[in-house]
């Protein structure tokens, strides 16, 4: 049988595309398909059609009923060699993709204005509360009042926060349980600003704390906390804080808080809400 010849419609700027890599398959979706070496490397193709960026992920040109889980089920290693992923049922020419790359820089804090204006805070916090609502979110975090009645509630202080790091990590299901993805959407929020003394102590030892408890949560999870804490976030994630960063109209926030929130059967929720935490943080600290 031929392999069906796709190519990378972009890649994240992490993505190694000139290196040579055995990759197993770690874990199949209809839409996305996660790759590991035996030297720790991960990385992911996505259909370009489904998801926006990842700084180390693939999205790919992909057929009408294309399933990774079919596409992967019982083909042996994957190979990336010379710009091309090669497996038994498909090639992935990565040659013509465009490289995407954030555009955030850290930037100073006004103290006289603050940060990010209170409306900006006040429509996300509706929107994650309507969100939540609409499509029944069934996160393990009770971080929005009362509407998941069971769980873990960060608390509001840095101090409690740097605390709570040890029950958060790997709370909950699925590949990115629900506390590491909220304490991802807090680092995101706090990564963007050249901190006061006080507010970079605090995240020097958050920092820290997560770095030691990462050995008890997923091995994913592990990845994308680790790209947290290095200031790696995914489109989705910048493209949020750099039109809250430039105040833009309320429109436009919500729109890019919406596709946040789609992303993953709660990991977009979560992280968002970790977000609005790193917010208030922030604002009580100006």
């Amino acid at each position: 049988m031929t392999p069906a010849a796709l190519s990378a419609l972009s890649l994240g700027y992490l993505f190694p595309a000139k290196e040579r890599h055995v990759l197993q398959v770690h874990s199949a979706f209809q839409h996305a398909l996660n790759l590991r070496s035996e030297e720790g490397t991960h990385l992911t193709l996505l259909c370009a059609k489904k998801y926006q960026n990842l700084p180390d992920a693939a999205r790919v040109m992909l057929p009408e009923q294309w399933d990774w889980r079919r596409e992967t089920a019982g083909c042996g290693p994957v190979r990336l060699t010379h710009g091309v992923v090669i497996a038994q049922r498909f090639r992935i020419d990565l040659n013509r993709a465009t490289v995407w790359q954030p555009q955030l820089r850290r930037a100073s804090r006004d103290p006289k204005t603050g940060l990010w204006p209170q409306r900006h805070y006040k429509t996300l916090d509706a929107q994650l509360l309507l969100f939540c609502l609409e499509h029944k979110v069934g996160s393990a975090l009770q971080w929005q009042g009362n509407i998941l009645h069971q769980g873990l509630r960060p608390q509001e202080s840095p101090k409690q926060l740097e605390d709570q790091v040890p029950r958060l990590i790997g709370y909950g299901k699925g590949l990115t349980p629900d506390g590491d993805d909220y304490l991802l959407g807090y680092l995101a929020a706090l990564w963007l600003w050249k901190l006061p003394p006080m507010l970079a102590a605090h995240y020097a030892r958050l920092q820290q704390a997560i770095e030691r408890q990462l050995p008890h949560t997923t091995d994913i999870s592990q990845h994308y906390l680790r790209g947290a804490l290095r200031g790696h976030f995914s489109q989705l994630i910048c493209e949020l804080l750099k039109q809250l960063n430039a105040d833009a109209p309320t429109t436009t926030v919500i729109a890019c808080a919406e596709q946040v929130m789609q992303f993953g059967a709660t990991s977009g929720v979560d992280c968002l809400a970790g977000l609005l935490h790193g917010m208030r943080t922030l604002n009580a600290h100006h």
